[in-house]
């Protein structure tokens, strides 16, 4: 079968791998298209070879506002979709490259897979993150569901049940290999002269939903800047940088001595590593609530709700909106109150076996030959 495996972040790339590698050990004709959603060096070129990855054949080079980006893709994507053919087009979650990836490959009557299938808040928050995900959902003829509760949403919202397929979360597959390799490999600890003696909290923020409210932004800053007697890891993406700058925090943020500000680290294990040494996760990113489940981490969500509820009803992950002094009463809660952090640590993964790359691969086998989607009479 020729795969075509389309996606354009850095987090896209960490779950894309672990298929990818599935799909070169079966032998499949492997396509890559990387939308240039992302495009620094540090959240690309970097990745692919950190992950072990074969480069793209196709780079669509979206650039601009996200219409512009948009257009960009569905008009390269269209012309890929009808000079190569591929059997089916593998998008992932809730960017805006799985948006336009999924349109332009079901409208050139490409059959859509969407791993990462039913992930909805029932809100408008996140956003664009909803939109994103369920039209993605609206274009695809298979659906990969991480978790019993993202098939129930695709089931209620009248999508064919002989083709959805719970089957867990990538992440879960690339976090558990590299969990081994970081603490063999990774010498980033050493590198930032992290104190192990001090607690440590690893610190992302990168939703539009945040970034693009200043009040919002305002308590999660304030909270980072007031919490002096911990190690706080930021790691720091573009619109992270630009909403630091807007709110007039970029020099409080660099020059606080308990803060490392650093921009997001192009190695996977790295990163890995630090969140593995990591007292809590502080975040608003789905990718790191999955990653924190996985690894036993304790996680506390920067959001007022949240596409994985599955970590928070198994107690490892919580919500505490964006306001300062709860988002500081909560990660003391965790690092001052052992019993706390052990019954986060003690949670369930709800989000796999570290196996969902194989399955999904063993069901587009299956159906080969019957990707298009018909109504039954």
């Amino acid at each position: 079968m020729k795969i075509l495996y389309a996606f354009g972040t850095r987090a896209g790339a960490i779950k894309m791998a672990p298929l990818i590698r599935e799909g070169v050990k079966r032998g499949q004709k492997n396509l890559i298209v990387w939308s240039g959603q992302h495009y620094a060096h540090n959240l690309y070129e970097e990745v692919f070879d950190d992950l072990e990855m074969p480069r793209p054949n196709y780079d669509l080079e979206a650039r601009g506002s996200t219409c512009e980006m948009g257009s960009t893709i569905m008009k390269r994507m269209e012309k890929i979709c009808y000079d190569e053919k591929p059997d089916i087009v593998l998008t992932h979650g809730d960017t805006i490259t799985a948006l336009f990836i999924s349109l332009a490959s079901s409208m050139s009557l490409t059959p859509v897979g969407h791993i990462e299938a039913g992930l909805r808040t029932g809100s408008w928050e996140p956003f664009p993150e909803q939109i994103c995900t369920r039209s993605a959902d609206a274009c695809s003829a298979l659906f990969f569901a991480p978790t019993e509760k993202n098939k129930k949403n695709l089931l209620s919202e009248g999508y064919p049940e002989d083709r959805i397929f719970v089957v867990g979360n990538t992440v879960v597959d690339g976090a558990l290999q590299h969990a081994d390799m970081a603490k063999k490999k990774s010498g980033i600890l050493k590198q930032l002269k992290i104190d192990p003696e001090k607690p440590l909290v690893f610190w992302s923020c990168n939703k539009k939903e945040n970034v693009l409210h200043k009040e919002r932004m305002a308590g999660i800053f304030d909270a980072i800047m007031e919490m002096k007697d911990y190690t706080i890891f930021c790691s720091v993406m573009p619109s992270t940088q630009q909403a630091a700058a807007k709110y007039g925090y970029s020099r409080p943020l660099a020059g606080a001595k308990h803060i490392i500000w650093s921009p997001c680290l192009p190695k996977y294990t790295d990163a890995i590593r630090i969140l593995l040494e990591s007292d809590v996760c502080l975040t608003d990113s789905g990718n790191m609530q999955e990653e924190s489940a996985c690894l036993k981490i304790p996680c506390l969500t920067l959001r007022h709700v949240t596409d994985r509820p599955e970590s928070v009803e198994a107690g490892g992950n919580k919500c505490v909106g964006t306001e300062k002094e709860n988002i500081i009463k909560e990660t003391r809660a965790v690092i001052e109150d052992k019993g706390v952090a052990k019954r986060m640590r003690e949670s369930k993964n709800p989000y796999g076996d570290g196996k969902t790359a194989q399955r999904i691969m063993d069901i587009i086998e299956k159906f080969e030959g019957k990707l298009e989607r018909w109504e039954k009479s």
